[in-house]
């Protein structure tokens, strides 16, 4: 039986454990990642199944709404022996007060039983373990991208506060996107933690100790996350994200065995990503619009 659990009555440790056996587990659903990213979360529970989805929520006007959490890039329902069915149900069982949903499912949810889907893109990498066979795969323009960079190579640190990064990031990417105030705070809060249990690292590229390039990496199950990254100016004259990129795949990968470059839609974005060899996979992004009449035709 699915059952909705309010923030205050969801046992953290029992949703781990569940967690941990489910077969399409990503680390964006562990309780403490959500905590950060989306306080006050709930949750639908099938402890028969062992199965759960998280409900990252919010409200405005009143209405209470599905949303999902800058920086997590899929959540949805995560269960031992995925299957339609059981998505269905856990879609299905969604509370009716939840009035507009804009959540991004994982790849095992491969339909909706409900609302609108639209389809997303991500890209990843198996890491070899051999950084020879490793760049065979690599694109030509990325090879040759990365002997402009190799002078640079020596200036790759590990030595990156979450702080630092998240200066960087807040002046690039996030000053080009427009990412709110709210949602810099909350990453940096979330890196910071990451660092501290132990599950992410910050790799960067300085020039004249400027830190000009960085990437955070999340590391957990075997599977590296490309979180979030930032380059300036500077940075992207001296290629710096393809060192990055390729440092990590060849030699600082901590024993994971997939690196998930996090994809995107954008042509530029997965252009960077297949130059890698990185294969790409389906997820999808689901809508759904119960808005009272005024609300549903602003929306």
């Amino acid at each position: 039986m699915i059952a909705h659990r309010h923030h205050p009555d969801i046992d953290k440790a029992q949703w781990d454990r569940l967690l941990d056996g489910c077969a399409n587990r990503l680390w964006y659903a562990r309780s403490w990642v959500l905590d950060i990213a989306s306080p006050g979360w709930n949750a639908l529970i099938d402890e028969e199944h062992g199965a759960l989805m998280p409900l990252t929520w919010r409200s405005r006007w009143g209405i209470h709404y599905l949303h999902q959490p800058f920086g997590l890039q899929q959540l949805g329902v995560f269960a031992p022996m995925p299957d339609d069915k059981l998505h269905a149900a856990f879609l299905r069982a969604v509370p009716a007060r939840y009035r507009y949903w804009d959540i991004y499912l994982n790849e095992a949810m491969t339909s909706a039983a409900v609302g609108r889907t639209m389809a997303c893109t991500e890209q990843v990498v198996d890491i070899l373990g051999d950084p020879e066979a490793q760049r065979a795969a690599y694109s030509q323009g990325h090879r040759r991208n990365l002997r402009k960079a190799a002078p640079h190579a020596d200036r790759i640190t590990w030595d990156i506060s979450a702080a630092e990064f998240a200066a960087l990031f807040a002046s690039t990417t996030g000053a080009r996107y427009q990412v709110p105030k709210r949602d810099l705070t909350m990453m940096e809060a979330l890196i910071t933690a990451a660092v501290q249990r132990g599950e992410a690292r910050i790799l960067g590229l300085r020039d004249g100790g400027q830190l000009v390039a960085a990437a955070c990496m999340v590391e957990a199950d075997g599977r590296a996350i490309f979180l979030k990254s930032a380059v300036n100016a500077r940075g992207q004259e001296l290629h710096a994200m393809f060192l990055l990129v390729d440092h990590y795949l060849t030699q600082a990968h901590a024993g994971c065995t997939l690196f998930d470059l996090a994809g995107s839609n954008t042509p530029s974005v997965a252009r960077f990503n297949t130059g890698f060899g990185a294969r790409s996979s389906v997820y999808l992004r689901l809508l759904r619009n119960a808005l009272p009449a005024p609300f549903r035709w602003l929306k």
